[in-house]
């Protein structure tokens, strides 16, 4: 039910456009239909799987904030500090950005202080998100648009948020006489 929905949002993020500032001179590079000349010292808008992808070789740099441990730790003292009704507002890609930072954290833990690191992220990640679903249900349950609450909601938590809408409309309308 939910699987295709979210893949779909994966390939919108990964089309989406990241500031990245050239490493190396790349010459001429087609993307999205044109050719474009890059070179060294340049900042420019690439889609985002071509930026990850030259970023591993190490010819781009990105421009924009990635996620780091400490922010996803933030998120979560933020998220047990607000209501039962709001939710900090995360950035809009966090979970895609989460889930490459959890994979490289992960990856990278070779020593018992780096594995600490990543049980560690995993862990305030699990918690987060539980947060954050626990006030979805509780918001849909309730039954009251809450608009700045909508606006808090990542893309992904807003699919979530309108399905457990629908889902709990017909479950009601099948329960009770019309």
């Amino acid at each position: 039910m939910f699987g295709l929905p979210l893949d779909i949002v994966d390939v919108l993020y990964d089309l989406m456009d990241v500031r990245v500032a050239i490493l190396k001179d790349l010459g001429k590079v087609p993307v999205d239909g044109d050719v474009v000349a890059i070179s060294r010292g340049q900042e420019v808008e690439l889609p985002r799987w071509l930026a990850r992808t030259l970023s591993e070789l190490g010819v781009v740099e990105f421009r924009y904030g990635l996620l780091t441990p400490d922010d996803v730790s933030k998120y979560l003292i933020s998220e047990k500090s607000t209501g039962r009704s709001s939710l900090t507002k995360l950035k809009e890609d966090f979970y895609h950005e989460v889930r490459e930072l959890l994979g490289k954290v992960k990856a990278s833990s070779v020593d018992a202080d780096s594995a600490m690191a990543a049980i560690r992220l995993e862990s305030n990640l699990r918690d987060l998100i539980r947060l954050r679903v626990n006030k979805i249900v509780n918001i849909t349950v309730l039954g009251t648009r809450v608009e700045s609450f909508e606006e808090s909601l990542t893309i992904e938590e807003l699919l979530l948020y309108k399905l457990l809408n629908d889902l709990l409309s017909s479950w009601l309308s099948k329960l009770l006489p019309r």
